[in-house]
């Protein structure tokens, strides 16, 4: 424990993992902030956690609040993701409008390059800070309906390579978790045949642990010990990425 002490860090999102992140950074002794848009209610009360509400995400607002929680240093910022989309929310290729990939770009994309940009100075006043980008299941798999996801997280990915190519020493990774989020239980309830035979052919055959699995990993990108490892895709998924085929849904196309 207590790997982080002295670090401060910056966490945006309301997502399940962002939130673990947030608890297990706290533990490990970093000063941690966590800001978002309807946090969820248990974000009030974890120990050694400021949790910041802001209502209108990627406004002037946000942006000058992120502002001043990075301060004139800042050691980590981790920038949350999403849960799997809710079955209602799926939206076939066919049917999806600019407008929705829009919302979904706006969370994910946006918010991420708005939030660096008020951190930037922050970030290299401290010279081999860390960026995290959380990533999705979603943004690998599309699974039929999670294509506005999977568009978005591409566009992710490619400004977590951007960060790293140009604000050197500050490293820029992607964090991939395998988890056990509310949205993947409500997917494995849904496909729990199909589901329970991937998690059955993954390298340690079980979901990770939010806090613990997903947590440490992000506790190693935020330390030292990740000091020269800088635009890269670090899988925290006990090995299912490399055993677990896509299997994609099949939509209609009205």
């Amino acid at each position: 424990m207590n790997r982080l002490e002295g670090k401060t860090a910056l966490l945006i999102g309301e997502d399940p993992i962002t939130i673990a992140i947030a608890t297990r950074y706290a533990a490990e002794g970093a000063a941690v902030t966590l800001i978002g848009n309807d946090l969820p209610a248990e974000a009030a009360n974890l120990a050694g956690v400021v949790a910041i509400e802001i209502g209108a995400a990627n406004g002037p607002a946000e942006r000058e609040t992120i502002r001043e929680a990075a301060g004139s240093s800042l050691d980590i910022i981790v920038l949350g993701g999403a849960d799997i989309p809710a079955e209602k929310d799926w939206i076939p290729v066919s049917r999806l409008s600019v407008e929705q990939l829009r919302r979904v770009e706006d969370k994910l994309v946006v918010r991420a390059l708005m939030a660096l940009q008020a951190s930037e100075g922050a970030l290299r006043a401290v010279g081999n800070a860390s960026v995290i980008f959380v990533y999705s299941p979603a943004g690998t798999f599309s699974e039929g309906g999670w294509a506005d996801h999977t568009i978005a997280y591409h566009a992710r990915s490619g400004l977590m390579r951007a960060v790293a190519a140009e604000w050197g020493p500050v490293r820029s990774n992607m964090l991939v978790p395998f988890a056990d989020t509310p949205g993947f239980r409500a997917f494995r309830a849904r496909n729990s045949q199909e589901v329970d035979h991937r998690i059955s052919v993954s390298g340690m055959k079980r979901v990770g642990d939010l806090v613990k699995d997903i947590g440490g990993a992000a506790v190693f990108l935020g330390s030292s010990d990740s000091q020269y490892v800088t635009g890269m895709t670090v899988p925290a998924d006990g090995g299912a990425g490399a055993t677990i085929p896509a299997v994609e849904t099949q939509m209609e196309a009205v």
